[in-house]
């Protein structure tokens, strides 16, 4: 048996549901037997009605069967949506439910009724003996009495359970705890910069002995990353917008450069030059106080600053010293942050 799982889709306008669109087109591709979708499907109840118009017919169109679990953004008890699913969607409901996938394989779990929960449902909870046990819901994985919907690694290996598949953490994650494997599916396509790199899908394998694998698979339309340039000896902003035109960004890549290093000019105007012309971000790592030597050199403010510092400096006693080379990087620091 074969299974596609994700979380954390985060629809809110039409636009996003193409997003699931290629999920269910991935699964039926892999022939896959199930889809589960471990919470957070929608980024809040009340998404556009054109994206709920969109998630319904996207559900329908396909026939392969959908197991959902509400999460925090989409609870239960508040999600429009949620009462109204076609057939072949089966929602989980408050307290722990099973459906069986196949023989002595089977599906258990639960669903977020409120925003904020603290709630343990496995407390009580032991899966059967025989078979394969597996568990689809959202929730915080080792999560104290603050967290949401918290699972315990201690309760998670006593359960019965095979594997756990937790929504609600971005960051993708699997291991073994006790009998039971972890899989954290994580966002299947980043939305931002504190979400960089790739992101999947997971293809899940079940033998007939009762073996797991476990796959990733990217449906991502793009991908969030940076790129570090090092402008070290720059003499101009010419050169330095040279450096940021070497970088080649992938087509589906959301990219933000980074310069690094000690150029012997601000960065700035390049910068500036390359986000007008490319609509990429450029942040600004530069460290003019590794500069120090170079700027001794130079005909310059920022020359003359450096060069009457390091005099008092080396004239300065031992205990003087860390403050005034402290002064000097905060000095460089507001030159280069005036641009000058």
């Amino acid at each position: 048996m074969k299974l596609l799982a994700t979380a954390d889709l985060h629809i809110q306008k039409e636009e996003d549901a193409a997003l699931l669109e290629r999920i269910m087109k991935k699964a039926e591709e892999q022939s896959c037997s199930a889809v589960l979708i471990g919470g957070d499907l929608l980024e809040s109840p009340f998404p556009d009605a054109a994206a709920e118009q969109a998630i319904f017919h996207i559900l329908e169109a396909h026939p392969v069967p959908v197991y959902l679990a509400a999460g925090n953004h989409d609870p239960l008890a508040v999600t429009p949506l949620y009462r109204n699913l076609p057939p072949q969607v089966h929602l989980f409901p408050e307290e722990p439910a099973m459906f069986p996938l196949a023989e002595k394989i089977r599906l258990f779990g639960y669903s977020a009724a409120r925003e904020q929960e603290d709630r343990n449902p496995l407390a009580h909870f032991r899966a059967p003996g025989d078979g394969v046990n597996i568990l689809l819901a959202h929730g915080q994985p080792d999560g104290g009495a603050a967290s949401f919907l918290p699972v315990s690694g201690a309760r998670l290996a006593a359960s019965g359970l095979k594997l756990a598949i937790l929504g609600h953490i971005h960051k993708a994650e699997q291991r073994e705890i006790g009998g039971c494997r972890l899989l954290v599916p994580g966002i299947p396509q980043g939305r931002g910069w504190d979400e960089m790199g790739e992101k999947s899908v997971y293809l899940i394998e079940i033998d007939p002995s009762g073996g797991i694998l476990i796959e990733p698979c990217c449906v991502a339309e793009r991908v969030y990353r940076e790129y570090r340039v090092d402008v070290t000896r720059c003499e101009d902003s010419m050169e330095i917008l040279n450096r940021m035109e070497q970088v080649v960004i992938p087509e589906n890549t959301v990219a933000r450069l980074v310069l690094t290093g000690c150029p012997l000019v601000n960065p700035a105007a390049a910068a500036r030059v390359y986000t007008e012309q490319h609509n990429r971000p450029v942040r600004d790592e530069t460290d003019p106080s590794l500069s120090i030597e170079l700027l001794l050199e130079q005909n310059t403010l920022q020359g003359a600053f450096v060069r009457r510092a390091m005099a008092e400096i080396e004239q300065a006693s031992p205990e003087e010293r860390p403050a005034l080379e402290e002064a000097l990087k905060i000095g460089l620091k507001a030159l280069k942050e005036a641009k000058l």
